[in-house]
């Protein structure tokens, strides 16, 4: 019987504002980016409503490359060992506005 080690690494994340900070010690390399933001939103306390009470999501930026990470890609494909990831809000800007100007415009007959 032959056993397969599972391939680990650290890694740390702060969110946006630098003021929280989580380092994730053994993650493994076929979690995806996804699943570490969803347990990373979790463990660092960060809020899942915005003011407006919407859900947010988040993305994950790498620090070392300053790219945009996709939520399918897999740690080990993605990541070095120690490196930071900057969690980040999903801002839709002006959503709420243009769509009360689109309700705002519509005549009903």
């Amino acid at each position: 019987m032959t056993q397969t080690a599972t391939r680990t690494m650290d890694l740390r994340a702060s969110d946006i504002t630098g003021q929280k900070y989580f380092r994730a010690v053994a993650v493994p390399a076929q979690v995806t980016i996804g699943e570490v933001v969803q347990r990373l939103i979790a463990k660092m306390g960060l809020a899942r409503t915005s003011s407006g009470g919407a859900p947010l999501a988040y993305h994950a930026r790498l620090d070392r490359v300053g790219r945009h990470l996709h939520g399918n890609e897999t740690v080990g494909d993605a990541l070095e060992p120690d490196d930071e990831l900057v969690l980040t809000p999903d801002i839709d800007a002006g959503a709420g506005a243009a769509c009360a100007g689109a309700r705002a415009g519509r005549r009903e007959g």
